[in-house]
């Protein structure tokens, strides 16, 4: 077979259970990530939202820890549900 490295895309997008009829806000997703001990803000892409989800690009290297951060953390006083698409 071929030994050739696969692509990884920079950044890995991330589904939040939450959007406009939640009232939520692209810098309510935004300080979720770069709140206290959070990411960096450069480390954060596009934040789109939907009636009833959000998707934000967060750099690969920090997926995992965004993840757990807006998992364990609240947005707009609610813990909402997320994932890695």
């Amino acid at each position: 077979m071929l030994d050739k490295p696969v692509y990884q895309p920079p950044m890995a997008t991330l589904q939040i259970d939450g959007g406009k009829k939640q009232k939520v806000r692209p810098g309510d997703i935004l300080g979720a990530l770069t709140g206290k001990d959070g990411i960096a803000g450069k480390q954060v892409g596009k934040i789109q939202i939907f009636p009833n989800q959000s998707y934000v690009a967060v750099s690969r290297d920090v997926a995992k820890y965004a993840l757990r951060k807006i998992s364990d953390g609240k947005i707009k006083g609610r813990s909402l549900r997320v994932r890695e698409i």
